[in-house]
């Protein structure tokens, strides 16, 4: 098992390129192909019509969007000239979200930042990550917004719940764990599932790629103590990646997250691969 296809969300934003690099680096390592996906906030066009000029200033502010996409297009070209390995580049028109998510679909990871409330040009919709976590049914490698990181997966901190999204994320992270350690940390938020596979399980998925891996068994606890133990955890690891299931429903205009998933991707500290 391997990634054959490898699909970067690119924004105006400053930590887009930190994340091209990390994904064209997976990329090269993998001979996968490289798809750079531009996605910016697009404004309604209606609410201009109510302003005074507006079809002069519907006109300057395309331009200046495609200004900018074609930046970073350019910085993209750049990126992949000598890689070694195919590339392509797609901008989604219209409606961001929907039009996003029809795209990264294809893709067997897509690389995606953390929403940084300081950086307005990383907002490209509401609940634009969050979306691409629980509904494009493709495992998504989150970059933090603060912080330098190499390539993960060396040491992976898998949270464990036996359940089928947990699961789901250790299979879907293989290829970027693969022969390196692990810990798998197991923990209940509300008590164990009747279904709930054992950790040894997850133990024996890891070993049979190369994975040396022990297990941290911790209390129960509510969702959000549970989330702030799993980056403690990682961070006493000296794990380069946290490995979990995305907990949550999501349908566009009804987005509810589970309260780890949410604690995760409000505070981590270091790259997560979440799957739903």
């Amino acid at each position: 098992m391997e990634y054959a296809s490898i699909m970067v969300h690119l924004d105006t934003s400053p930590r887009a390129l930190d994340r091209l690099g990390i994904a064209a680096r997976l990329a090269a390592a993998r001979n996968a192909r490289l798809i750079g996906l531009y996605a910016g906030f697009a404004p309604d066009a209606a609410w201009f019509y109510l302003m005074e000029g507006a079809a002069t200033y519907v006109e300057e502010d395309h331009q200046r969007r495609d200004d900018a996409r074609e930046a970073v297009r350019q910085r993209f070209l750049e990126t992949t000239r000598d890689l070694g390995v195919e590339a392509g580049w797609r901008a989604v028109e219209g409606a961001p979200l929907t039009t996003a998510l029809r795209e990264v679909r294809e893709a067997d990871l897509v690389v995606a930042g953390q929403y940084d409330p300081a950086d307005p040009d990383s907002f490209v919709a509401t609940r634009f990550l969050e979306t691409l976590v629980l509904d494009s049914g493709r495992p998504v490698l989150v970059i933090p917004y603060a912080g330098k990181f190499d390539v993960p997966g060396a040491r992976a901190m898998v949270a464990w719940n036996g359940s089928r999204e947990a699961t789901r994320a250790l299979h879907d992270a293989m290829p970027l764990i693969a022969g390196g350690a692990a810990r798998v940390l197991c923990a209940q938020g509300a008590g164990p599932r009747p279904d709930a596979s054992l950790p040894g399980h997850a133990v024996a998925a890891l070993a049979s790629h190369g994975v040396q891996a022990d297990v941290e068994h911790c209390q129960e606890g509510s969702d959000l103590a549970i989330g702030e133990m799993l980056l403690s955890r990682a961070a006493d690891f000296g794990a380069d990646l946290v490995v979990m299931g995305a907990y949550g429903r999501g349908r566009l205009r009804e987005l509810v997250l589970g309260g780890v998933t949410r604690t995760m991707l409000d505070s981590m500290t270091l790259p997560v691969l979440m799957s739903h």
